[in-house]
């Protein structure tokens, strides 16, 4: 029997006994839905201070402070998000913890070929995973690095006008290096960035998921996937020979 994660001539989707697997846990359910609002509520909001494109009457006083505020708010729980998905990196399950992001072996690499050629209709079926493919998991490294300048761009132009004394020992030396002008530049052109991905991630994850019928795009709000049997006990041996002596806990 083809295993599936296997890399072979005649990639095909596997069948027989399927269970429901607890793959995403609560906590990272809750950083994805969290920084898809935050992303949002921030583009929004950003674009507005960057052009501000309600014009007229308005009873309101001060508008701009009101999207200032609101980028603000959203954007400290922006940061609450992204400090809890590192310490996931760690503390989470094996389909959470950076051994599953970061392709330190050659195995992986093959995977990110294959499943490059079913994006590009070169392979009939995707690549069957519990938990995130290769190329998606390595592609999550770049958007939390992303993530990471973003936060780091919008302290910076925070403490700028702030002066605080607790982030300006973190970011206050910066702008020595990198001027105002351009820190500006980078944080407002990630955003493009991000609704970019997320177009793409959504596209990607309704073809995966039409072509897999295993429950993908369900199990970002319930956490399940329907996984077949031997599958689930593959990735058991595989969870152990990457990380013997470990507890690997599902």
């Amino acid at each position: 029997m083809h295993s599936a994660t296997s890399i072979d001539h005649h990639p095909r989707l596997r069948v027989g006994p399927a269970i429901a697997v607890y793959v995403w846990q609560y906590p990272l359910r809750l950083v994805h839905w969290g920084l898809v609002i935050c992303i949002g509520a921030l583009s929004f909001t950003g674009y507005y201070i960057h052009d501000p494109f309600i014009v007229g009457q308005t009873s309101t006083k001060f508008l701009m402070g009101g999207f200032r505020f609101a980028h603000e708010a959203f954007g400290m729980a922006f940061i609450a998000f992204f400090l809890l998905r590192f310490y996931l990196f760690f503390a989470g399950d094996r389909w959470t913890q950076w051994r599953a992001m970061v392709p330190l072996r050659k195995e992986q690499w093959k995977e990110m070929a294959e499943v490059a050629k079913f994006y590009a209709f070169l392979r009939p079926t995707p690549v069957s995973k519990v938990g995130h493919n290769a190329m998606a998991a390595f592609s999550y490294i770049g958007i939390y690095t992303m993530v990471f300048v973003e936060i780091v761009t919008g302290l910076v132009m925070y403490n700028w006008l702030s002066h605080s004394p607790i982030l300006t020992p973190l970011v206050g030396w910066i702008p020595r290096f990198v001027s105002m002008p351009n820190i500006r530049l980078i944080h407002f052109g990630l955003m493009f960035a991000f609704i970019a991905f997320g177009i793409f991630h959504v596209h990607l994850c309704l073809i995966v998921s039409s072509a897999e019928k295993r429950g993908l795009l369900d199990s970002i709000f319930t956490g399940y996937k329907i996984i077949p049997v031997d599958e689930l006990e593959e990735d058991d041996r595989k969870a152990i020979a990457a990380a013997p002596g470990k507890n690997v806990h599902r």
